[in-house]
């Protein structure tokens, strides 16, 4: 029993106050659209991921809104937008990668601060590297590499961009002379130029390695799959590895190095590849405008933190990426926004070296 009357009608006044709030953000998102802006072209696997995690989203935000993805290609143009231009009313969101790299070494085009966004929630993705097997003088396995003399033509969307950066970082530790075209807009138009021989080599997230190399170039011998990429558990410094995800004869980039150069990985660019690997992995963000309301964020927020637990989710969610699906809640994800920035001198000189668009 309560003999405290002051804090007794403080917790009934507190709970007078919730629930009119409660029932006026249903009713804010009722009838309502949520914009979704994807940083990337439609046929991707970033879409791909985004429609499927949205469309089980809206059923946990108070009043079922409809959520429609908006592609915008191009890499940072969605985060300028969400940035700049969308009203931060709660009704605007993106889905995607923080590209905190380019962020850190002031790389031309980014103008935003992720710190500054609405942080909602955030997803782990993997990446894989494929090369074709007629690659001189030819690649029948990750050993072959060491044969390699003449540059590959390895593919990229954007300087600094995620796919671009781990297929760099991965031959520059291996030491893997290569030249790096970029600037394809999207998956399908990678696909594309590596079929057409534009390009011997690439890098895809693992969405896009499922609906565009598993059952094509991959399953008839054109290419062959060199490693994958996942990031690096923080307490022991370890690769996250992930059985069942990909083939077996598929290794971490850690195990495939170690088969390769026949000694664990070293120097600056393997320094890099680890930061980037620790940070840019988490490539589902979910955020808002900068001054998006509290009260929007914390609906979202508590909506995204209820999708990764449904089992209607899980199900589809396995059956089309062939993986266990890892998220983080609002508070955790704002933990990696701002930890990104703990990155020492040398390597941080190492990326911005990377992600500059010279000729190598």
């Amino acid at each position: 029993m309560f003999r405290n009357k002051s804090l007794l009608g403080a917790i009934v006044g507190i709970g007078i106050v919730a629930m009119p709030y409660q029932s006026a953000l249903s009713q804010f998102y009722k009838g309502k659209t949520i914009s979704v802006v994807v940083p990337s072209g439609a046929g991707g696997g970033l879409t791909r991921s985004a429609r499927l995690f949205m469309k089980f989203m809206s059923g946990h935000i108070a009043g079922s809104p409809k959520m429609v993805i908006k592609n915008i290609p191009g890499g940072v143009k969605g985060h300028n937008f969400i940035a700049e231009k969308a009203r931060p009313d709660g009704k605007t969101i993106l889905w995607g990668p923080m590209f905190f790299a380019g962020v850190l070494t002031g790389a031309p085009g980014y103008r935003y601060d992720p710190e500054k966004f609405g942080i909602i929630g955030a997803g782990n993705s993997s990446f894989v590297t494929i090369i074709r097997k007629d690659t001189p003088p030819s690649i029948n396995s990750p050993r072959d590499l060491t044969k390699i003399t003449k540059k590959v033509v390895t593919g990229g969307i954007r300087p600094g961009g995620i796919l671009d950066m781990f297929q760099l970082l991965s031959f520059d530790a291996l030491g893997i002379p290569y030249r790096h075209v970029t600037g394809y807009r999207g998956m399908p138009k990678m696909n594309a130029a590596i079929r057409a021989k534009e390009i011997q080599a690439l890098t895809v997230g693992h969405p896009g390695y499922h609906a565009f190399y598993r059952n094509t170039i991959l399953k008839d011998g054109t290419a062959i799959p060199l490693f994958y990429h996942s990031p690096f558990d923080p307490k022991t410094g370890e690769p996250v590895r992930l059985p069942g995800r990909y083939p077996a004869n598929i290794k971490h980039f850690v195990d495939a190095y170690k088969d390769i150069k026949g000694a664990a990985p070293s120097g600056a660019a393997w320094d890099a590849y680890k930061w980037f690997a620790s940070f840019e992995t988490w490539s589902y963000f979910v955020v808002a405008p900068p001054g998006t309301p509290k009260e929007a964020i914390a609906a979202l927020r508590k909506a995204h933190a209820k999708v990764p637990n449904d089992p209607g989710f899980q199900a589809d969610w396995k059956k089309q990426f062939r993986d266990i699906p890892v998220f983080l809640p609002g508070e955790k994800a704002k933990l990696v926004a701002a930890q990104h920035k703990k990155v020492s001198p040398a390597t941080l000189a190492y990326l911005k070296k990377t992600i500059a668009p010279a000729a190598k």
